[in-house]
């Protein structure tokens, strides 16, 4: 029996891009998604995403890249402005969900910048509960912190179903005995991105993959439940 739904928050819940802003600091999309990919390396984000001091994170990649100090500085002063919106679609399944009496929490990779998102975006409302990243000091796919967040909230793993973008962290809840389900990688064109989503959801166009993902979704605990 299904009773738990467990949410990744980054390409789940919500879109985050920082070419939002860095577009208009380096004047072109394609510069902004060099630095993206070359200044603002994958270990340096982990490092922000386990807890690590983010003043001092932000004062070492400047150290290491002082010809982009003044851009390093915009990931902490401006990173409220990459925000997208929220995935579309998302907050009605999770409004769904709930109303079928399913528990909704989140367990994210995400430094403390997450709840300034949350005090922004209302799909954080229909959560219950969450462990993040940067509180525990612990990342997914870690063991570890899919037990914290059983363990706080008094969860059995055979009645959760978690839902991640990363097939790493999706196996990682497997193992635990978990149901678990890879969300589908949906791409959004770079003028979505620029002028970010809407929160008129009467409006917003749902992607196809999203809706083959909720059928996908409604299977999985038809049959989880028979």
């Amino acid at each position: 029996m299904i009773r738990n739904i467990i949410f990744d928050y980054g390409n789940v819940l919500i879109k985050t891009d920082c070419r939002r802003v860095y577009t208009s600091v380096f004047g072109s999309w394609e510069r902004a998604d060099w630095f993206r990919t070359n200044i603002l390396e994958a270990d340096w984000i982990s490092r922000l995403d386990i807890g690590d001091d983010y003043g001092q994170c932000v004062a070492d990649l400047q150290a290491k890249y002082p010809e982009y100090a003044d851009a390093i500085a915009m990931y902490d002063s401006r990173y409220l402005d990459f925000v997208v919106g929220e995935m579309p679609g998302m907050n009605r399944l999770l409004m769904h969900l709930e109303a079928d009496g399913h528990h909704l929490f989140g367990l994210s990779n995400y430094s403390h910048k997450i709840y300034d998102i949350e005090h922004k975006l209302p799909i954080f409302r229909h959560l219950e509960g969450q462990i993040i990243s940067s509180d525990v000091h612990i990342i997914k796919p870690s063991a570890r912190i899919f037990r914290l967040l059983l363990a706080k909230y008094g969860l059995q793993a055979e009645e959760s179903l978690f839902i991640d973008d990363r097939l790493a962290n999706v196996k990682a809840a497997k193992a635990l005995g978990m149901r678990a389900l890879s969300f589908p990688e949906i791409p959004f064109s770079r003028q979505q991105i620029l002028d970010g989503f809407t929160l008129d959801y009467s409006h917003t166009t749902i992607p196809p993959a999203l809706s083959s993902f909720q059928r996908q979704l409604a299977e999985e605990i038809q049959i989880a439940n028979e």
